[in-house]
């Protein structure tokens, strides 16, 4: 008997491979994968038909409104029918409906741009009820401890997608052409779908034959648990900031690595490669620095450690240096996202997280938009250098923001 509480006392009750071998949550991750490769492939696709059918730079643009439209106008209500549906059906459904899009997609390949434009739409409006669905999921699925874990798995696992992703666009094009491609990324949808059929979650649907003016009513109750919750509110925001560090990062890679490195534009990849390997590290430290600091101090650190580094990328011009650096930026990328995505899963009751994560989606989206086109203008008048070492200026200071949330600090 003995011997049995001490192994039990002894057996992890946290880590990686606990979470991964938690099968509920392996499935939902397996679906994320799968989705998030399908979705990256497609907008390679995209851009490839935008150009041959516009012949112009500005009509690849085109990809980016599809994206960013349905987000703006859909991704704030999709979140309030989240909380009234069935998430597991949600997560099914909008998966279906993808692969289904993408196979209508083939027939107009040649024909019309307009067409595939509205297709686009339908599809990444589907894909703004998946988001706040899955990681509504996710606290379901996955116990409180290993929560940090299991975020940090789904920040990783989006950033490889989105590299993988491109980078499998044109082999798939070259060996499959374009409509083998487009019914590849459909099957992966259709992967995803099956998968989770298999996940169990607690159904929680709500009456689904409500007025418009409830779901107002419901949009509005939203809002405002978020403009009471300081917790949520802050953790919202400094999501949004730390995902505008991101996209600034992204947008400035190319001209980094061909004018300050001097390695060449298309060596971007291997910054984008060590960002990738320090998330991991990220990812697998983590969880112990939550048995030690709380998680508002870390992410108050994090901000103060990730400003550092991105003024550090402007400053240097060593590609081993530079290298070392990206790598850090990647940990301290995974300690932001990672430990906010849990605060905010953490705080937020059951019933009302499918709201507050879909204006979460709509904020992360919005980060890869405006803001980036700030940073654009920006490096283009003064510099890839002045641009990341002014980014890095304004992540410090949304720790030392941090500093003066008390609130925020004690979480």
């Amino acid at each position: 008997m003995i011997g049995g509480i001490i192994l039990q006392l002894a057996k992890p009750k946290k880590g990686f491979w606990i979470v991964l071998s938690n099968v509920g949550f392996l499935f939902l991750w397996i679906a994320q994968l799968c989705s998030q490769l399908a979705d990256r492939i497609f907008v390679y696709i995209l851009m490839i038909l935008a150009y041959s059918l516009t012949n112009s730079s500005l009509g690849v643009s085109i990809p980016m409104l599809a994206f960013g439209i349905p987000s703006v106008l859909f991704g704030v209500i999709a979140g309030v029918y989240v909380d009234r549906w069935n998430r597991k059906k949600v997560l099914g459904f909008t998966s279906l409906i993808r692969g289904a899009l993408l196979l209508l997609l083939i027939p107009l390949i040649t024909k019309s741009m307009l067409l595939i434009f509205l297709l686009s739409l339908l599809l990444y409006t589907a894909a703004q009820f998946f988001a706040p669905a899955e990681t509504s999921v996710i606290p379901d699925l996955v116990e409180k401890d290993n929560l940090i874990i299991a975020n940090s798995l789904f920040m990783l696992t989006w950033m490889a997608a989105s590299v993988i992703g491109f980078g499998m666009g044109a082999p798939l094009v070259n060996f499959l052409g374009e409509p083998g491609t487009i019914i590849a990324a459909a099957v992966l949808y259709f992967v995803a779908t099956l998968v989770i059929l298999f996940i169990k979650v607690k159904p929680h649907e709500r009456e689904m034959t409500s007025s418009w003016s409830e779901v107002y009513q419901d949009l509005l109750t939203g809002f405002e648990f978020i403009r009471r919750n300081a917790v949520v509110r802050y953790s919202l925001f400094k999501l949004f900031m730390a995902t505008c560090a991101i996209a600034g990062v992204s947008l400035l890679a190319i001209a980094y690595a061909k004018d300050v490195l001097q390695i060449g534009a298309k060596n971007f990849g291997y910054l984008i490669i060590l960002t990738g390997v320090g998330m991991f590290a990220g990812m697998y430290t983590l969880h112990y620095l939550v048995d030690f600091f709380k998680k508002g101090t870390i992410v108050v650190f994090s901000f103060f450690f990730s400003g550092v580094m991105l003024a550090c990328l402007g400053v240097i011009s060593n590609v081993h240096l530079a290298l070392l650096v990206t790598f850090f930026l990647g940990v301290g990328n995974i300690y932001l996202t990672s430990t906010i995505q849990t605060i905010l899963q953490q705080h937020i009751p059951k019933q009302m997280r499918g709201r507050v994560f879909g204006v979460q989606n709509m904020l992360i989206n919005s980060a890869f938009t405006f803001p980036v086109v700030l940073v654009g203008l920006f490096a283009d008048a003064y510099g890839v250098r002045a641009a990341l070492i002014a980014l890095g200026a304004v992540i410090f200071a949304t720790g030392v923001a941090g500093v003066f949330l008390p609130h925020f600090k004690e979480v």
